[in-house]
């Protein structure tokens, strides 16, 4: 009859984990003027939220690392955001073996251990990148009033330039808790 020892094995990872992810939107930016205008008109907007212009896109780094960009010929809004965290895991396992010295038992036991702490240290991973996906969905509901306002006012400019190509403008009125303009135009 054989006997049965006990072997044991300890193992440790230490992982850096990044993660990225972004999310991009339309905005409802209306071709009243041609695209190019309207571009301009909200470039213009978007700079009084802290929006930089380079070239087509308006571009904003916030505290957090939040980067906001906005396609002003697409009227698209893409915002990004990393994260990192470092992992260290430890396990420590026994098993059994046919001799004491079985190396070929401790090192299947070894690699069974390096397994799961693969799999933890991937699970951890996949934890970060959910929660880095929900607090985007999150800003990005928070940025869309910000970003609605600037397209409702680069909106309104482009309606007033445009009725002034129309004819004399007589009189505008604008409610600021409806949103809504009037504006009367001679012909």
């Amino acid at each position: 009859m054989s006997r049965a020892y006990r072997i044991s094995v300890s193992e440790s990872i230490r992982r850096h984990i990044r993660v990225e992810d972004g999310i991009a939107a339309p905005l409802e930016l209306l071709d009243i003027l041609p695209r190019e205008q309207m571009a301009e008109l909200l470039a213009a907007e978007l700079a009084g939220l802290g929006l930089e212009r380079d070239g087509n896109v308006a571009r904003r780094i916030d505290d957090d690392g939040l980067e906001i960009h906005v396609d002003l010929a697409e009227g698209r809004v893409t915002v990004k955001q990393a994260a990192e965290a470092e992992v260290e895991l430890e396990e420590e396992r026994d098993g059994r073996a046919a001799r004491p010295d079985d190396a070929q038992a401790k090192e299947q036991l070894r690699k069974a251990v390096r397994r799961d702490l693969e799999r933890k240290a991937d699970a951890r991973q996949e934890k970060l990148q959910r929660e880095l996906t929900a607090k985007l969905e999150g800003k990005l509901r928070e940025l869309q009033a910000e970003l609605d306002g600037a397209v409702n006012r680069a909106t309104g400019e482009a309606l007033k330039r445009k009725a002034a190509q129309l004819g004399e403008i007589e009189e505008i009125s604008e409610d600021a808790e409806t949103g809504s303009m009037t504006i009367k135009v001679r012909v």
